[in-house]
């Protein structure tokens, strides 16, 4: 069908959410171009291999203590479980597998609604 109707926020939320997610996730105290390799590195890594690469990279950026030596093991555990989580969700919103597909029309759908919102 037609490509949705932009509310009347001129940004293209397509192209600048997934970049601005992308630079949070994965370039805490990085570079861009770390960042853009990276991406490409993951999209290119067969599945389990890409959830591991972003899964390293959120224990290195959030959760340094875990690579110490006598880290607490429950704590362990539990950024192992955590990070899992979130590399799961995150690979699915880079490769925009369901229900990822179209998550940022969501997005325009909800900044319509605001834009007919009565001002008071």
């Amino acid at each position: 069908g037609p490509p949705p109707q932009k509310p009347c926020l001129d940004v293209d939320l397509n192209v600048l959410l997934p970049s601005v997610i992308e630079q949070l996730i994965l370039g805490k105290g990085r570079s861009k171009s770390f960042v853009s390799n990276t991406r490409s590195e993951i999209w290119r890594a067969k599945e389990e291999d890409g959830k591991e690469i972003i899964q390293k990279i959120l224990l290195d950026n959030f959760y340094p203590s875990t690579h110490e030596e006598g880290a607490d093991d429950e704590v362990k555990a539990k950024s192992l479980k955590h990070t899992a989580k979130v590399a799961e969700w995150f690979y699915s919103l880079l490769k925009k597998k369901s229900p990822w597909t179209n998550w940022t029309n969501d997005i325009y759908d909800a900044m319509r609604c605001i834009d007919h919102l009565p001002i008071s």
